[in-house]
């Protein structure tokens, strides 16, 4: 799909590129759950690679890029990001460029990438992608010999899609074009060239986030607008379900990752 077409799906409305804003008052303790998620992604990322100065990351799909933000912090390293919109960074152009971040708006297979990359991250960006196989591919010509793949989608075959069925908010069309099963995963990274050497059935994005959303679908409810009323139920249901994060290990609760070698 053309990039003009796509950008369409993702304007500055869309929820992930509002960050915490989009809760109104209760933005501040949105944000401190913004930032509990980018340091479990950095703990992926250093627990795959070495990761320091010298090193280069790619992140696809950023979105806001508080991610790489945090890995540039927190290691020295060089941060690309890529999307699809610009939606998520065009609004605080200082912050990200005090980050030294290299953010660049298109489609893996046709913006200009610099490699080699030591990591590449897709954290829910796979799902998303019209043409995954030949991303999977290009991305492996990018990366570092003995470089790693983080990936991490929605997982069809969890709990939550059991209970809301056609609401799932795995599913979330018009834009995500694919739901992927653990075995499915594998097989499209192993076609793209890639060594699996990890799968998991848990991620860094809380599944109780998929289960509200999932809610709000069933609910009719659009995500577009203020949701700083929504955000007492959100936190109260998430307090209540907490105890079943522990068994993430066991069963999927609604998102997975994927570590691939180049």
């Amino acid at each position: 799909m053309p990039l003009d077409r796509l950008g369409r799906y993702y304007p500055p409305s869309y929820l992930p590129h509002r960050g915490p804003a989009a809760w109104g008052r209760w933005a501040a303790l949105a944000e401190e759950g913004q930032r509990r998620t980018d340091r479990a992604r950095v703990r992926w990322a250093r627990r795959v690679a070495r990761l320091g100065p010298g090193s280069s990351v790619l992140d696809v799909g950023c979105g806001r890029p508080t991610f790489l933000e945090t890995l540039v912090r927190a290691t020295g390293i060089r941060g690309v990001g890529t999307d699809v919109s610009d939606a998520g960074w065009a609004g605080d152009p200082e912050r990200w460029a005090r980050a030294r971040l290299e953010l660049r708006r298109g489609l893996v297979g046709e913006v200009p990438l610099e490699g080699p990359f030591d990591v590449v991250c897709m954290w829910h960006a796979l799902e998303h992608d019209y043409e995954p196989a030949d991303t999977l591919r290009r991305l492996k010509s990018l990366t570092r010999s003995g470089g790693a793949i983080l990936v991490e989608v929605p997982n069809y075959d969890s709990l939550t899609r059991r209970l809301h069925g056609s609401a799932w908010a795995g599913l979330h069309t018009p834009r995500h074009t694919a739901a992927y099963t653990p075995k499915t995963l594998r097989a499209m990274l192993e076609r793209a060239g890639w060594t699996v050497e990890r799968q998991t059935a848990y991620g860094t994005l809380d599944p109780y986030v998929l289960w509200w959303l999932g809610r709000q679908e069933l609910r009719g409810r659009r995500l577009e607008g203020d949701l700083e009323g929504a955000f007492p139920g959100f936190m109260l249901g998430k307090m209540v379900t907490l105890p079943l994060a522990a068994a993430q290990r066991w069963v999927s609760l609604g998102v997975q990752v994927a570590v691939g070698r180049g």
